[in-house]
């Protein structure tokens, strides 16, 4: 047993709830302080040109690739109860659903191109900023080498930043795609990863909740909670700087 999960679980009954609302709460008010961060504030005040829809869906589709390999990770270290809460929130995105017709989320942000005009060989041909590989390998770090609960918080605290149901003024994909609307007259509903994130978001954004009540019965398990989330939105921060960058290059 490797010492990222060496320690045994406790069940929710040892778990001190008034605690865990606490520090879900803290987890809430990072996610919402984020929009508030200057990459967060430049990256959402730029405006839409064709070529930047472009760029910013062909860095999306890396980006998400990236999460897939992040959430393989965590549920690698974490115990049993865990892996299938990471299953579960992993299992269409990294597969789809074809009994309800979904495709997996790599493919999805591909097809979600041809509104922006792109094809699939698009895609494939274009690299990741070299500053957002930088990243990726961040957050692969914290999610292979951290405390399993640090390493499940950095991931899922993704999810909560794309939670319009914890972000008080819409998430970050509903924040995109409706300047996507606004400044190209792509309607949202013609952003199919946009839409999809939009709603799934709002029950994967609860993951880290039902780790916290069920695996998180001590200060110090709380408070790994924390630093794994607070790191996570460092890198965050630095790679939608990078997008900023990226797209403000391209006037």
């Amino acid at each position: 047993m490797t010492m990222r999960n060496s320690d045994n679980i406790m069940q929710t009954k040892n778990t001190n709830p008034v605690a865990v609302e606490g520090i879900w709460q803290e987890l809430v008010e990072l996610v919402n302080q984020q929009f508030e961060t200057p990459p967060f504030q430049r990256l959402l005040a730029l405006r839409f040109s064709q070529a930047r829809a472009q760029a910013l869906s062909i860095q999306m589709k890396h980006y998400v690739a990236n999460r897939r390999d992040c959430w393989g990770f965590v549920a690698g270290a974490a115990p049993l109860g865990v892996k299938r809460l990471v299953w579960e929130h992993e299992g269409e995105e990294l597969m789809g659903d074809k009994d309800a017709g979904k495709v997996d989320h790599i493919t999805l942000a591909i097809q979600e191109g041809k509104v922006f005009g792109l094809a699939p060989d698009d895609y494939e041909r274009a690299r990741p900023l070299d500053a957002a590989t930088a990243c990726f390998y961040a957050w692969i770090h914290l999610a292979k080498d951290r405390p399993w609960r640090e390493a499940i918080a950095a991931s899922a605290i993704l999810e909560m930043r794309n939670s319009d149901e914890i972000v008080r003024d819409g998430s970050l994909s509903h924040r995109v795609g409706k300047n996507l609307e606004r400044d190209l007259g792509i309607p949202l509903r013609q952003q199919v990863n946009n839409v999809e994130h939009i709603t799934m978001d709002v029950e994967h954004g609860q993951l880290l909740l039902a780790v916290a009540r069920e695996f998180c019965h001590t200060t110090e398990h709380q408070q790994a909670l924390l630093r794994g989330a607070r790191e996570s939105l460092v890198i965050d921060r630095a790679y939608r700087e990078q997008l900023a960058n990226m797209m403000a290059a391209l006037d």
